[in-house]
């Protein structure tokens, strides 16, 4: 685990809102402030990498402060004048150095943009470089593609709602629902995932998830993912995995068709669509003929944290 700062701008609050303000304070050791009338955060957070660091952030900040919007990521984008205040150094060496006078080796960061007639460049990036010379700040922010990463997430970051439907009460089920209802707040693969997938969602727009455990018996869970009226997404664990298909039942075709029978589980089942990606499958009625519904696996992941 690795501690990233971030700054956040931020909708729906001002300083005045002192519960709020005071509420991000204390729980995140945010500071909540404003530049040029416009809101910000300044927030730290650990995670595996700042793109997880950030988003449970966001989720701890939106339990804290419901009626605030966290739009994107500040870019915190400085000049000579800045980087000189920032290094101690004058504006004349930070010019050396832009022009690669002092420094050799790795060389000076591209500029962001041009503001008046004066470059601008990316903090965390002058930062990056500025490691090697012993001037950087000491902390830990994120590169540019973590920041696009952390933007994308905080688009969808609220428009994903799970539908978790559990086969059983077990505790390997009810601890893979729980990952993945934090998968669904926090991990950019995961919601990615669900909205390539807009057909796993039900009536009132939640992403249906159906949960089981790999023991369970194959032709009930067929049953049950037989019963809802829309493809759903199957999640089982597999090893320290969360294993993930979106499974879309329909009439039998002239495809490839396996059976389930009696007997199987749901770990054979997924071996057996390892072997044949294409197949669909089906399962016999009480007197041994086989039924027209089938199910097909498609768009299978796998996700760490079971």
């Amino acid at each position: 685990m690795c501690e990233y700062e971030f700054v956040f701008v931020l909708d729906g609050i001002s300083l005045d809102d002192h519960d709020a303000v005071q509420s991000l304070s204390e729980d995140l050791g945010a500071l909540v402030s404003t530049f040029h009338g416009v809101p910000r955060m300044s927030v730290s957070g650990e995670g595996k990498n700042a793109v997880s660091a950030a988003l449970a952030v966001v989720k701890r900040a939106y339990e804290l402060v419901p009626s605030m919007r966290i739009v994107r990521l500040d870019r915190e984008l400085v000049g000579v004048s800045d980087i000189a205040e920032l290094t101690g150094r004058t504006r004349q060496n930070v010019t050396q150095w832009v022009r690669g006078q002092r420094h050799d080796g790795v060389p000076f960061p591209s500029p962001e943009a041009v503001v008046g007639r004066s470059l601008v460049w990316l903090w965390p990036e002058v930062d990056a470089w500025l490691r090697g010379l012993g001037l950087d700040d000491g902390l830990n922010w994120p590169t540019r593609d973590e920041m696009t990463e952390i933007d994308w997430g905080l688009r969808n970051f609220r428009a994903i709602r799970l539908n978790l439907a559990l086969h059983s009460d077990g505790a390997d089920v009810r601890r893979v629902a729980g990952h993945l209802a934090e998968h669904a707040r926090t991990n950019p693969e995961f919601i990615r995932y669900l909205l390539v997938n807009p057909q796993v969602r039900d009536a009132g727009g939640k992403y249906t998830v159906f949960v089981c455990s790999p023991g369970n018996e194959a032709v009930d869970v067929f049953r049950r993912l037989d019963s809802f009226s829309h493809p759903v997404v199957l999640a089982t664990v597999n090893g320290k995995w969360i294993h993930a298909l979106v499974m879309e039942s329909g009439e039998e075709g002239d495809g490839e068709t396996t059976e389930l029978v009696p007997g199987m589980t749901v770990r054979d089942w997924l071996g057996m669509i390892a072997l044949s990606p294409e197949s669909e499958f089906t399962v016999a009625s009480g007197g041994g003929t086989a039924r027209a519904a089938t199910i097909a696996a498609r768009s299978p992941m796998d996700l760490v944290g079971a």
